[in-house]
């Protein structure tokens, strides 16, 4: 597993990945990610945004194929997050999107990102989750992640908040 920093050229393959992981979900009938939110437009330019920012990440195999990405930064949003979490430093996980063939990879990736964020000082890796999406929930929970709470919020509809410490004790990365 080879993981680097998404360049602008790896926009398209990340569209791709999320159209993929779209279809997959659709066909258990679950809605996430069937529209860009709030719309391509911005879905696309935050996406871009964050590549140049250098907080996207590509995960490839030895041959250079993208087997799945995943975005971390330290921005929390407001509307999910309280003064109180957001005072105790923490990294957020987003669009963290594997291929359905390397399924199972996602653990890992989750444990790269503890480790990096615990690296950079932060306390939490956190995610907001897909509110009806129970299977992503439970997901998330047997990864070591302890739910924060749900929010329902009208525009917005990822108001499921989960984290778990990047504090791993003597485990050396």
């Amino acid at each position: 597993m080879i993981i680097e920093r998404a360049t602008v050229e790896d926009l398209g393959v990340i569209l791709t990945l999320r159209t993929e992981a779209s279809e997959w979900l659709a066909q258990s009938g679950i809605d996430q990610w069937a529209v860009a939110w709030p719309n391509p437009e911005e879905q696309n330019q935050r996406i871009l945004a964050s590549i140049e920012r250098g907080e996207t990440w590509m995960v490839r195999n030895e041959d250079e194929a993208t087997m799945a990405t995943v975005a971390l930064d330290t921005w929390s949003d407001p509307r999910l997050w309280t003064p109180d979490e957001q005072a105790d430093p923490a990294m957020y996980m987003h669009r963290l999107i594997v291929r359905r063939k390397h399924a199972g990879l996602g653990t890992e990736i989750m444990d790269w990102a503890s480790h990096r964020a615990h690296r950079l000082g932060q306390h939490w890796l956190r995610i907001d989750v897909w509110t009806d999406n129970t299977g992503l929930h439970r997901y998330y929970e047997n990864n070591g992640f302890n739910h924060v709470r749900t929010l329902d919020l009208a525009d917005y509809p990822s108001g499921a908040l989960f984290q778990r410490s990047t504090d791993f004790g003597d485990e050396v990365p």
